[in-house]
């Protein structure tokens, strides 16, 4: 695999609340709720984007420059994910059949995208396709932030 560099488009959806959920919530119900949610973020961004790896509570993707032209097609995307990840919480909180705690706090759990447009190799090692560079590591302090205790908006 030649490794060159490439610019387009880093995309970290990040579930919000994830680590209070686990933490005060039965794991084994905690875990397939999260299992749920993660495989719709999955099966829709997939979609238009490369899933380049599931991080725990974030689903971590990239697209290059020369296949997403237009970025309304991105916010778009990024709009209808949020949706479906919206309406299957939903779901899951309302159809529970058990009183556990993990059913009763899905609602504190929200999703945030995180976008940025950087440059980029993609590297191979046995196997295993990985993203390097300055604009990786980035995205991943970029969701380090403190903006929902600054302005009050969770997802």
């Amino acid at each position: 695999m030649e490794r060159k560099t490439q610019t387009g488009y880093l995309v970290l959806a990040d579930i919000s609340g994830y680590t209070s959920f686990i933490a005060k919530t039965e794991i084994e119900h905690a875990e397939k709720a999260i299992s749920i949610l993660l495989e719709d973020i999955i099966e829709k961004l997939d979609d238009v984007l490369t899933i380049v790896k599931l991080e725990g509570d974030a689903v971590f993707t990239y697209i290059s420059n020369s296949q997403m032209p237009d970025c309304g097609v991105m916010l778009e995307l990024l709009d209808n994910t949020y949706l479906i990840f919206r309406d299957s919480a939903k779901a899951l909180h309302e159809q529970a059949t058990c009183p556990c705690k993990a059913y009763q706090a899905i609602p504190t759990l929200d999703l945030k995208f995180i976008v940025h447009h950087g440059e980029y190799i993609l590297q191979q090692v046995a196997g295993i396709k990985e993203l390097l560079g300055n604009d990786i590591t980035m995205i991943h302090r970029l969701a380090k932030n403190h903006i929902a205790e600054s302005t009050g908006w969770n997802g």
